[in-house]
C-alpha cells in the first residue's frame, strides 16, 4: 500500500511541453536582477501567458488501485496567486483522512515564476509521507546561469549542490504551467518531446509522446470531453519500473487543463481526475 507514497509526484510532471515555444514576454526592465534576459539563452526560453491567470484553483482525487479495488486515497490542489513581477504557485497534495491511518502524505511545492517569461526563480519541495521527510530547495540564476540546489531531511541540514543551466529547465510545478501555454497546433501523432526537469540535485531527461485528440471522451464522475492524449515516460526508481508510462488527458480548450491521468506503479497503478475548478481564465469549453 506504501507505494501510494509518491503519487503526487506523476501528477506534478502529469503535463510537459508540447512544441517548440512560441518566443514571447514583454521586454523585462535591466533594473530588475535575476531576470532571464540577463542572458539571451533563456530569453529564447521565455512565453507568454494565456492560458492562466491569479486566483485559478484546481483540485484532482487521487485514486489508488489494488488488484481490482479503487480506493480514494487523496487530493492534490494547485492554485496560482500573483504580484507585480511574479506568479506564486502552489500544489498540496494530502491524503484522506480514511487513508492517513495506514500512510499519512502531506507534500507541498510552491514554485516563484517570472510572469514576463513564465521561467523559475525559486521552488520549493516540502515532503512528508509516513516517517520519511525531504525538504529542497532550487534558486535559478539567470546571470550565472546556475541553479543552487539545498536538500535534506529538514530545512535545518541542507546540503548544497550547484546545478548548471545548459537548456531551458524547469521544477516539478513550473513547468506544469509554462506547458499550458505551447502551441500544439503543429504537433503529428507519435510526435516524441525531450525536456528537463530538475528536481533536488538531479536534472532529469523525460519524453513526452503524443497521441492525438480524443473526442467526447467519459471521465467518471467529471463528465464528457474532448481531450488531448500524451504519453509521458516516468522516472525510474522506488514508483515506477523502467519503459512506464502514463497516460494523460488535457482539455482541448485554451485552458489545457489535465482532466484524468492514469499511471502504473510497481505496486498497483494510480487514476488522478479533476475534481473541481474555479478561477480559469478561460471557459472549459472541451467539456460538453
Amino acid at each position: 500500500m506504501n507505494s501510494i507514497k509518491f503519487a503526487l509526484l506523476p501528477v506534478l510532471l502529469l503535463f510537459l511541453p508540447l512544441s517548440q515555444p512560441e518566443k514571447g514576454g514583454e521586454k523585462l526592465s535591466s533594473e530588475v536582477e535575476n531576470r532571464p534576459e540577463a542572458n539571451g539563452f533563456f530569453a529564447d526560453c521565455s512565453l507568454d501567458n494565456r492560458a492562466f491567470s491569479s486566483g485559478e484553483r484546481v483540485v484532482y482525487t487521487v485514486y489508488y488501485k489494488l488488484g481490482f479495488i479503487w480506493l480514494s486515497a487523496g487530493t492534490v490542489t494547485f492554485t496560482v496567486e500573483e504580484d507585480d513581477d511574479y506568479y506564486h504557485m502552489e500544489a498540496f497534495g494530502r491524503t484522506s483522512s480514511t487513508y492517513d491511518r495506514m500512510f499519512r502524505v502531506r507534500d507541498r511545492y510552491t514554485s516563484k515564476v517570472d510572469k514576463y517569461s513564465l521561467l523559475p526563480v525559486h521552488a520549493v519541495r516540502d515532503i512528508e509521507e509516513g516517517s520519511y521527510r525531504k525538504y529542497a530547495e532550487l534558486s535559478f540564476d539567470y546571470n550565472t546561469g546556475l541553479i543552487e540546489a539545498k536538500h535534506g531531511r529538514n530545512r535545518d541540514k541542507l546540503e548544497l549542490d550547484t546545478l548548471e543551466m545548459d537548456r531551458c529547465m524547469h521544477d516539478v510545478l513550473s513547468i506544469i504551467y509554462y506547458s499550458r501555454n505551447m502551441n500544439v497546433d503543429r504537433m503529428n501523432v507519435n510526435d516524441v518531446i525531450d525536456l528537463a526537469v530538475t528536481m533536488d540535485d538531479k536534472t532529469y531527461n523525460v519524453g513526452m509522446r503524443y497521441e492525438g485528440l480524443t473526442e467526447n471522451k467519459r471521465i467518471r464522475r467529471a463528465g464528457r470531453f474532448d481531450l488531448l492524449e500524451f504519453t509521458p515516460q516516468v522516472i525510474a526508481g522506488n514508483v515506477f519500473e523502467e519503459g512506464d508510462e502514463m497516460t494523460v488527458w488535457v482539455s482541448n480548450d485554451r485552458n489545457r487543463i489535465p482532466v484524468m491521468i492514469e499511471s502504473p506503479l510497481t505496486v498497483g497503478s494510480i487514476r488522478v481526475v479533476l475534481d473541481e475548478y474555479n478561477g480559469l481564465r478561460h471557459p472549459l469549453a472541451s467539456m460538453r
